[in-house]
Formats: C-alpha cells, sequence, structure tokens
C-alpha cells in the first residue's frame, strides 16, 4: 500500500487540485461517507479517514448535519 502522501500526491496530479478541496468535494458537498468517498476516488477507506481527520472535515461534516436537522424540526 502507498503511504498516505502517495496516495495524496496521486490524486492531486489526477484532480489538479489540493486534497482537501476534493476530499470537500465529495465528503461534505455530495454528502458521501468515507467508504463512498474511498470508493470514488479508488483510494483505500483508511486514506480517506486519516485526511478527514487531519483536515478537520469531521466536525464540518457534524455541523452540516447538525444544520440539516434544524430544518426537519
Amino acid at each position: 500500500m502507498l503511504e498516505f502522501e502517495g496516495y495524496k500526491e496521486k490524486l492531486e496530479q489526477e484532480y489538479k487540485r489540493d486534497l482537501k478541496d476534493i476530499l470537500s468535494a465529495y465528503y461534505l458537498t455530495r454528502d458521501l461517507g468515507p467508504s463512498s468517498t474511498a470508493k470514488e476516488l479508488g483510494v483505500p477507506r483508511q486514506v480517506v479517514l486519516h485526511y478527514i481527520n487531519q483536515f478537520g472535515l469531521k466536525e464540518a461534516k457534524h455541523q452540516q448535519i447538525r444544520e440539516k436537522a434544524k430544518y426537519l424540526n
């Protein structure tokens, strides 16, 4: 398995964007979970989880869920 940095470089070259932007597009904008995001990007789930935690996207996702819940109540 490639190291995390190897996957980061591979994805950034392929998408020509910063990895944080790529993950935000799938994980936050498209509202996919870590497994679905990993499948779409063609990388192991553990890589996606590593960078979600590193970039602080988990809290952003939880905030997004809380905002949606406000509208449902």
